[in-house]
């Protein structure tokens, strides 16, 4: 069992990426392969904050939703255009931003908490070991619904001033992708995908 609330927002994470990868039906959020992140936050919301309620619910789904608006115009959440940050990536920025609004949060630490959730995802590969999203893709989602958090509880510390900003950190994700081999970009040409042996 676990033994704290980080472990389980891994379980939920690790919950939904399991039904992806067994061939169930989950919502894209904003994509099947990162699809346990913003549930696994939405999670540790509704169980881990006292004051969590439907209302709550609604503006993190909201807030998520328009954040992954913003790279699905001006970059991409595809992981065959720009690897893994465009996936993974993406969905922790997503979550960040949802968590940071029903938290309290003013729009500048939303767009801080969403920022800090990309940046620290900024040129991730998907490199899905046999081209099934497994592995890395599962494990992912786990880390990176604990990354959406701790990216709230940084951004919730300070004013919302901060050098890099949530449109820059998105133009830097799409120049990132466009300049990243296709053999990182879901091909499983690249990285674990040929250097994990499947016998």
């Amino acid at each position: 069992m676990p033994s704290s609330d980080s472990a389980w927002v891994a379980l939920f994470a690790m919950s939904v990426s399991e039904e992806n990868a067994g061939g169930g039906r989950v919502v894209t959020a904003p994509t099947n392969g990162s699809a346990g992140i913003i549930p696994a936050v939405l999670e540790y919301y509704w169980h881990f904050v006292e004051s969590a309620d439907d209302e709550g619910v609604r503006t993190f789904l909201l807030t998520a939703g328009a954040v992954g608006y913003l790279f699905k115009r001006n970059a991409s959440i595809s992981g065959a255009e720009v690897g893994c940050q465009g996936e993974v990536g993406v969905a922790c920025s997503m979550a960040a931003a949802g968590l940071a609004a029903v938290m309290g949060g003013t729009p500048e630490q939303v767009e801080n908490a969403a920022e800090i959730g990309i940046e620290h995802n900024l040129g991730l590969t998907c490199d899905p070991v046999g081209g099934l999203v497994q592995i890395p893709c599962i494990e992912r989602n786990a880390m990176a619904a604990n990354t959406a958090i701790n990216a709230v509880r940084m951004a919730m510390l300070g004013d919302g001033s901060h050098i890099v900003s949530l449109d820059q950190a998105i133009a830097t994700m799409k120049q990132t992708g466009e300049d990243m081999m296709s053999k990182y970009k879901e091909t499983s040409k690249g990285g674990l995908a040929v250097n994990v042996v499947e016998c």
